[in-house]
């Protein structure tokens, strides 16, 4: 038979057993989750660097030999559809039994697809025993005892989260890139030094005809390094308007004072926060807030920049992925002294806010939901965690779980102080919408601060306004649904006691909250 006629014959003939392939596992697959003696939990998430799969199923596989009869299932999907992904599945019923929170699931899907854990978390996590945290209640293992993150919902007065890991932010380079162009050069040890490595950089390349950018960035990365930059000029600000004299004001607090014109754009710790911006915003390349995370990656990889600043999550993926040694350094922020930006800093920001993540929530339409429960408590025992960051290359998130050598550059700085806020105030979306829309005038070349500001300035009252009212409907709406849940609560008497009194506390506080903002609100439109 001639050739031509063979090789789609072959092609058809592969086709073929590669569906043959598929029907049978996807048979095989509709066969187990029906056997009744098996018990099949599967849990979803986004969380595609590398050596993450890998440790949650290597956690799964230890944990079906603890459960003999039980089956544990990972759905790991890609970044980009996980929003749509997740709404489709939940609204459909088809949902896993645990699910990453995040990408768009926000309080309404929590209050109507997931469940509360309060009380669960409340109890000791059995698979502690034997250790430090055998008699703590699972709440407190945590490293921020769940009060950051996806995982307690002010607004629900309610834990419906249970974090794996935890991440920093850091500087990594191109160690033989680095010694290339600056041969012995120490890492830079303050703002300044940091400032004249990216200038030397760019010279050297511009000299010697290379093509490498001092550092890289994209929409998403980008922001983590300028804003760094930026909150360590509004630390002194942020101080002023705290309500309760914590010591630092909540973003509620942020816009109240900024329709008061207690602050604006022109105020010396947000200008300067501006200007800091561009300063450091002109190394990476120009647009870089239209490019990817994968984007600026690929770069990096590529020896095409000599640094990316990016979260720790990154950290085993870029080890796997690269063909040169890595460095890590931490963002070098001005100090006191710096004659231009040390006017605003009160220090070294601390990195105790930094919280736990990676959470995940136990969906409602679980038709497992104790097993499920059960695995999520192992893979956050101290002894889970730690083998969980071994694997995986992410710091822990549990109380006394070691992290791997190789992590310990990115474990949190705990001395300092309370950090700034970003330039958005992370307020609400139209707020975010208008900072982002308005960007380019900030970081392009042809640009400049106060062409940003004249743009910003036209939208950010209304901006603001709209989002604080939107905060105080959506604090209204849940303020009412746990009155309902608090009347059902009183039914019980004195076995629900403590819990009635944990959400008279909190209804209390967002009800105070709520008539604060509403009196403030009032009192600025009659003026």
């Amino acid at each position: 038979m001639h050739r031509n006629k063979i090789a789609p014959i072959i092609g058809f003939g592969l086709l073929l057993v590669c569906f043959g392939l598929a029907m049978m596992r996807v048979i095989g697959r509709g066969a187990t989750e029906r056997d009744p003696n098996l018990t099949v939990i599967r849990f979803a998430h986004w969380q595609l660097e590398g050596g993450i799969r890998e440790a949650l199923d290597q956690l799964a596989r230890d944990y079906e030999k603890l459960h003999p009869g039980v089956i544990v299932r990972q759905v790991a999907v890609p970044e980009r559809i996980y929003p749509q992904w997740a709404r489709t599945q939940l609204v459909g019923g088809t949902a896993t039994d645990l699910i990453e929170l995040g990408k768009g699931i926000e309080d309404a899907e929590i209050a109507r697809f997931f469940t509360p854990l309060s009380q669960e978390l409340d109890l000791p996590n059995p698979y502690n025993q034997g250790t430090p945290l055998a008699d703590a209640p699972w709440r407190e293992t945590f490293l921020d005892g769940l009060q950051s993150g996806y995982n307690y919902r002010p607004n629900l007065l309610n834990y419906y989260g249970v974090p794996v890991s935890m991440h920093t932010v850091r500087v990594f380079y191109n160690r033989p890139l680095w010694n290339r162009l600056l041969g012995s050069r120490p890492e830079p040890a303050n703002f300044d030094e940091f400032i004249s490595l990216c200038q030397d950089v760019r010279r050297i390349g511009e000299e010697s005809n290379l093509s490498v950018l001092p550092i890289v960035g994209s929409r998403d990365n980008g922001p983590m390094l300028t804003t760094r930059f930026f909150a360590s000029q509004t630390q002194r600000l942020r101080q002023q308007f705290a309500t309760m004299r914590d010591l630092r004001s909540t973003n509620l607090e942020l816009g109240l004072a900024f329709l008061r014109g207690d602050w604006d754009l022109d105020t010396p710790g947000y200008h300067k926060g501006l200007e800091i911006t561009r300063e450091v915003g002109r190394f990476m390349q120009t647009g870089y807030s239209q490019a990817s995370r994968e984007d600026a990656s690929f770069y990096f990889l590529q020896g095409r920049a000599l640094m990316i600043a990016t979260g720790s999550w990154d950290s085993s993926s870029f080890r796997a992925q690269a063909t040169f040694d890595l460095g890590v350094f931490s963002v070098p922020i001005p100090d006191r002294t710096h004659p231009r930006y040390g006017a605003n800093v009160l220090g070294r920001g601390s990195e105790s806010e930094v919280g736990t993540g990676f959470s995940f929530g136990l969906t409602r339409q679980s038709r497992h939901h104790a097993q499920a429960l059960d695995f999520l408590r192992y893979i956050t025992s101290a002894r889970g965690n730690e083998r969980f960051s071994a694997i995986s290359g992410w710091l822990p998130a549990v109380v006394g779980s070691a992290p791997p050598e190789n992590m310990k550059p990115f474990l949190p700085v705990t001395e300092g102080y309370v950090d700034g806020f970003a330039p958005a105030i992370s307020i609400g979306p139209d707020t975010n919408r208008v900072l982002q829309r308005n960007m380019n005038y900030l970081l392009n070349p042809q640009g400049s601060v106060e062409e940003f500001k004249t743009h910003v300035r036209r939208e950010m009252p209304q901006a603001v306004r709209r989002d604080i009212e939107r905060n105080l409907r959506n604090t209204r709406f849940n303020l009412n649904r746990q009155d309902v849940i608090l009347a059902a609560l009183r039914s019980f008497g004195e076995v629900e006691q403590a819990r009635i009194s944990e959400l008279l506390e909190a209804q209390n506080e967002l009800e105070s909250q709520s008539a604060w903002t509403q009196h403030e609100l009032q009192r600025l439109r009659a003026e």
